[in-house]
């Protein structure tokens, strides 16, 4: 079958999240997009995994969205089950054929019922599960499956032919023929997203994998922990299902070796650390071990990540040469033998499971799609890139890859390539973007009819929320017509569930309790909108990051809580209404602030498309960081070739404004239309963007008081070392036989308290990359490293091999006693104990490197208040979602790559400056955006003409306008308004009131939430705002800081939409204390809303006393989307400061006051 090609411009061939992900871009862009997946259902490795580092989030919860986006969207097609089979090229397109493998079922037909698989009696190992589980020969691979359709297994089946008597709607045709569909597609470009296989440890025989059942790989070991899993994410010993009580985990099985694969597999020492926190949080009294070899941590949040394990959940690194597992010929257990290095002594230790951590190596399918394709692969077998600076591009133009089938990577790595994938393979501007049509929505009637969903979330909610329990009380409440449970809500089945239980149950309100709204509530709006209801009538109740996961050791009072949060769900969603959004025109610009690396890809991928780039750079030439290295990578290339491409677009290309030399001195608007005030020596210009791009990088950590730095001209950063190299004369200086040391964590991987507490991610290979660069210029210079970790990762352990071959000394120390440096006749001492040894090492050297880890740029700060974008613990830019958002910020229009956000190497770089472009191209393509209907509504009958409320309003959307002669009343501009707030709780009248977020709404939740309170335990009503303190509190849940569970939350937009007559209510429904949260002033990401927030709870305590209530119950505190810790803290001291001051009899007499 040929399809007609005449807009199906990309084929992306691989469904994992990268190929999900490249796909969505460009469908989002406007291009047609075919994803061709050769297993059943899309969604790859991470739809196996239960959790995902460093924030545990469930890895089903951020892919299925995804998925079900990529089902629904009109402009991608999914042929799963599917393979290319012949690849062409024709001018300047690919003509491609896809077999369609038979499923033997009828994909129009198959409701996704599961009647067949049911009634199956053939059960076969399932390979979803790594065969520790059984599946029919008729089957749905996974619960989330898209396209949620079965495929029969002929090679398994008995032909029994009883599933076709059981489907229900016909779907089955046993007797197609075998060979499936050829279908024929002309596409413009092709993104590989292949991904990847994992090692089998087979053949290293001395772990006995193939013999022993308690010996797991780490995939099979992630299924047993999945609550979707074999065992319903409960962690047995496998030989006889007994508790696990002592646990090994096994790094580099089948990595770091020249005997299986050279390369290191990168993601293997954080999923370890991951799986040994989740399983210590299933059962806290297993003891894990785990064997390693160096501790690479080398993403954002992962050195600290690692540190938590050890800490809090007291699990015990290793570091070792792992040598045999054998089973205890008196038990079940295992003995697992290693050398650790520290004693440098054989030890044996027993555990119930060892775990492998085996490696990614390229997917099957790979070397054949190669050859169709004509693209090349490395000695691995990986695909092959251009060079090593662009990470996407391939030998053949027009084809691209990304993800692991270009060498091991995760996941954020992996997302950052994808839209990056996606700025490459649709090279000319695209018409405006095309939207779906908007289906029907039905009439509201004035009968309340509400719909609750609450989700299981595997064991994330249901482990210990008792979710049964929630919804049979639910049940029983006023209006509500339907009420169930999922064991995941957001998988598509689910969806369609949703979609069918509001025709059929005439919802026209819908209650989901599961997740958090931030990454969430997106997909749910949509689901009922595709239902039929306006998506405005859908309320969220946030059980898992609020409740199950900040209260783990409490399930009666988590339970408790659950149903509070889901009633007062309900109580808010009897007063939804209706609401459209306001459409917004996007100015076809684009600010990008910061011209280095990241910077620099971003402007080239714009301007390839045809849009305006007006680039911000302080310093008097672009290149950033890359204009104080001599070479960069490990071939030494000459780092100027990089900034070359956009130097010959700032000639060329009249959509270019470079401004060097320049500040930004304010930025005012939203996405659509930034208004920006700059200054360079011409003097000032407003200059107006519809998105912005923050690129601004990040400085060098300077070493002061660390080993001897600056006392010397021989004692250098690794950057001014490095700078240095560009001098000839520089270079002749350094003498045949001269010793040069390199110290690495220089000022980085510290404790909270003494700094940085990140690993810097590319020091490791800087310094390994000179070395072998000094070796080359000068033989016969010595080179010691001492080192902690040598985080090096992918195929760069080549460079680390490469360097130990060319003999240089390695020499471990440990972070409490680091080398000492003192000067000894001209030349320099350095002593450091051997970790491996009970005595020290003294090295006389010539000269000493300090590798010091990038730290954020001075700018960053001052920016994050400009632009009200949030900073990470650590000041560098914090991006919407570590995982599924990597390139953008929670708000809308803003976008980031680059080491402003992490430290990271160029080539990472270059993939997040064009993956970030890719992002902003999504609204600029479009042209205009359809913008959320919150905003301020004035009664103008009620309106007094007081002007508070224009005074109050930062954007000037409020104003006086004359309704008749010499008669003024306020008026709100609904585009330039933002919808935080303010205005309402200043009028003095009521007249104002917030679309979305009423007076009637807030004060229906602050009912319910206090309705069926305790007397024994004090209840408190606590106000987050939608932007810090709301994703604060998240950040507590994702991170498991746990706090009492009697705070209430209620979110709004801003802190500044809460007046004193919401304080007021509290109390007098019987709230013990109020609790109001916000951003930290001068971050309100509505400028000045917090201010205003500030005084009225000034103003609210004064009156709280003169009424006869301690104000102490009353307070206001400040929380970062970060400060998740801090959260956690908050509320333990004021809910510890509530039940000091809450005498019961007082409380009465209160109550009474305010009655």
């Amino acid at each position: 079958m040929a399809e007609n090609s005449s807009n199906n411009k990309v084929l992306v061939i691989g469904g994992g999240a990268a190929g999900i992900q490249a796909a969505l871009d460009l469908a989002d862009q406007g291009n047609k997009v075919i994803i061709v997946e050769q297993f059943p259902s899309i969604g790859g490795h991470m739809a196996q995994l239960d959790k995902t580092f460093p924030t545990n989030d469930c890895s089903i919860c951020i892919l299925a969205p995804k998925m079900v986006e990529c089902a629904r969207h009109p402009n991608i097609t999914i042929y799963s089950y599917s393979e290319i089979i012949e690849s062409k090229r024709e001018n300047s397109w690919f003509k491609v054929k896809i077999k369609k493998k038979q499923r033997y079922i009828n994909e129009e037909k198959c409701t996704g019922c599961r009647s067949c698989s049911d009634i199956c009696p053939v059960k076969v190992p399932n390979e979803f599960d790594c065969g520790l589980r059984l599946r029919s020969a008729i089957y749905i691979p996974f619960a989330q499956a898209v396209p949620n359709v079965a495929v029969l297994d002929k090679d398994s089946c008995i032909e029994c032919r009883s599933c076709i008597k059981k489907c229900p709607s016909d779907a089955i045709e046993f007797d197609n023929p075998e060979e499936g569909e050829i279908i024929e597609v002309k596409v413009q470009s092709i993104i590989l997203a292949t991904g990847y296989d994992l090692f089998d440890p087979t053949p290293i025989s001395r772990y006995h994998y193939a013999d022993l059942k308690n010996v797991l790989t780490g995939l099979e070991f992630e299924r047993l922990m999945c609550a979707s899993g074999p065992t319903g994410g409960k962690i047995i010993r496998l030989s006889d299902d007994n508790p696990v009580k002592e646990i090994v985990i096994v790094h580099c099985v089948g990595s770091r070796n020249i005997n299986y694969n050279e390369y290191c597999s990168k993601v293997c020492c954080m999923y370890a650390t991951k799986q040994a926190i989740i399983t210590k949080e299933h059962a806290p009294e297993t003891r894990i071990r785990i064997l390693y070899n160096d501790m690479r941590a080398y993403g954002k949040g992962f050195q600290e990540y690692i540190e938590r394990a050890k800490e809090n959940y007291k699990v015990e690194y290793i570091k070792s040469y792992p040598y045999s597992i054998e089973k205890d010929p008196n038990s079940e257990k295992l003995i697992v033998t290693f050398e650790d290095i520290s004693t440098q002594k054989l030890e044996k230790v027993t555990a119930d499971l060892a775990v492998l951590c085996t490696t990614m190596v390229p997917s099957k399918s790979t070397e054949k799609l190669s050859k169709i394709l004509g693209v090349d692969v490395d000695k691995y077998g990986f695909i092959k890139t251009e060079d090593s600076i662009n990470p996407i591009i391939t030998n053949k133009p027009g084809i691209y890859v990304i993800g692991a089938c270009e060498g091991p990577k995760d996941i954020p790595e992996s997302i950052s390539e994808a839209s990056a994938s996606a700025s490459f393979a649709c090279s000319s501007r695209q018409k405006k973007h095309s939207e779906k049509q908007k289906p029907d929505l039905m009439e509201i009637s004035d009968e309340l009819r509400i719909g609750v969903f609450v989700c299981h979330c595997g064991t994330n909610i249901g482990g210990v929320v008792n979710v049964k329990e929630v919804v049979d009380e639910i049940r029983n409440e006023p209006n509500i017509v339907y009420a169930t449970d999922n064991l995941y809500t957001c998988s598509n089945d689910t969806q369609d569930l949703i979609k069918q239980a509001i025709k059929d149950n005439k919802l026209n309100r819908v209650i989901i309790a599961s997740c958090t709204p931030r990454t969430h509530e997106e997909l749910f709006m949509k689901t009922c909108e595709e239902g039929g209801l306006n998506p405005y009538l859908f309320e969220f109740a946030n059980i898992r990051e609020q409740c199950s996961w900040v209260h783990i050791n409490e399930p009666e009072k988590a339970t408790e809580k659950a149903k509070d949060l889901v009633k007062m769900a309900i109580a808010r969603a009897r007063y939804l209404k209706s609401q459209s959004p306001i459409e917004v025109d996007i100015n076809p610009s684009v600010l990008i602030i910061g011209g280095g690396v990241s910077g620099l890809a971003a402007a080239s991928a714009i301007l390839d498309k045809g849009f305006k780039v007006n680039l911000i750079e302080k310093k008097d030439k672009v290149g950033g960081y890359l204009n104080r290295l001599h070479g960069v990578n490990n071939n030494f290339q000459d780092p100027q070739a990089i900034i070359k491409d956009l130097e010959d677009k700032k000639v060329n290309n009249k959509n270019l404004n470079l401004y060097t030399k320049t500040e930004i001195i304010n930025i005012k608007g939203s996405i659509g239309d930034f208004e920006v005030e700059i200054k360079n020596k011409e003097g000032n210009k407003v200059i107006h963007v519809g998105v912005i791009i923050v690129a601004i990088g990040a400085q060098e950590f300077i070493p002061n008081n660390y080993f001897g730095y600056n006392t010397s001209e021989k004692i250098l950063t690794q950057t001014q070392f490095h700078n240095l190299l560009n001098s000839k004369e520089y270079l002749e200086g350094i003498r045949q036989r001269e010793k040069i040391a390199f110290i690495q964590c220089v000022g980085a991987r510290e404790e909270k308290e003494e700094g940085n507490t990140y690993c810097s991610n590319i020091c490791c290979a800087n310094s390994l990359r000179i070395i072998k660069y000094l070796k080359k210029k000068v033989p016969n210079i010595e080179t010691i490293i001492f080192y902690r970790d040598i985080n090096v990762y992918g195929k760069d352990e080549n460079l680390y091999r490469d360097v130990r071959t060319l003999g240089t000394t390695f020499v471990r120390y440990d972070k409490k006693n680091p080398p000492e440096v003192s000067e000894k006749n001209g030349n320099f001492l350095i002593r450091s104990s051997l970790i491996s040894r009970d005595y020290d090492v003294e090295i006389t050297v010539d000269r000493i490197i300090l590798a010091t880890p990038l730290i954020p740029s001075d700018d960053t700060e001052r920016l994050s208040k400009l632009l009200k974008i949030p900073q990470s613990y650590n000041g560098f830019f914090l991006e919407a979602h570590v995982k599924h958002r990597p390139l953008d910020f929670a708000t809308d229009g803003i976008y980031l790559c680059g080491t402003c956000q992490s430290p990271k190497s160029i080539k990472e770089s270059i993939a997040q400056g064009r993956g970030a472009a890719s992002r902003a191209l999504i609204p600029l393509k479009r042209g205009k955006i359809d913008a959320e209907p919150i905003y301020a509504e004035v009664d103008q009958d009620s309106c007094i003409s007081c002007e508070i409320c224009e005074l109050t309003c930062p954007f000037g959307a409020v104003s006086l306008e004359e309704t008749s002669q010499n008669v003024f009343k306020a008026k709100v501009n609904p585009v330039l308004c933002k919808g935080c707030g303010a205005c309402a709780a200043a009028c003095p009248v009521n007249a104002i009131n917030m679309k979305h977020f009423t007076d009637q709404q807030i004060k229906s939740m602050i009912d319910s939430s206090v309705e069926d309170s305790k007397e024994t335990e004090p209840r408190i009503v606590t106000f987050l705002c939608n932007w810090c303190s709301y994703a604060g509190a998240d950040n507590a849940g994702v991170s498991r800081f746990q706090y009492p569970v009697n705070i209430r939350p209620i979110r709004v937009m801003c802190s500044a939409r809460i007046s004193i007559n919401h304080i007021l209510e509290a109390f007098r429904a019987g709230a013990d204390g109020v609790l109001v949260t916000g951003c930290h002033l001068g971050d309100c990401h509505y400028l000045t809303g917090n201010f205003k927030t500030q005084r009225r709870v000034r103003m609210a305590k004064i009156l709280l006393q003169n009424i006869g209530i301690n104000p102490d119950r009353l307070q206001l505190s400040w929380c970062s989307a970060s400060e998740g810790k801090q959260f956690a803290e908050i509320v333990k001291n004021f809910v510890n400061k509530i039940k000091k001051i809450n005498d019961m009899k007082t409380r009465t007499l209160e109550t009474e006051v305010i009655g």
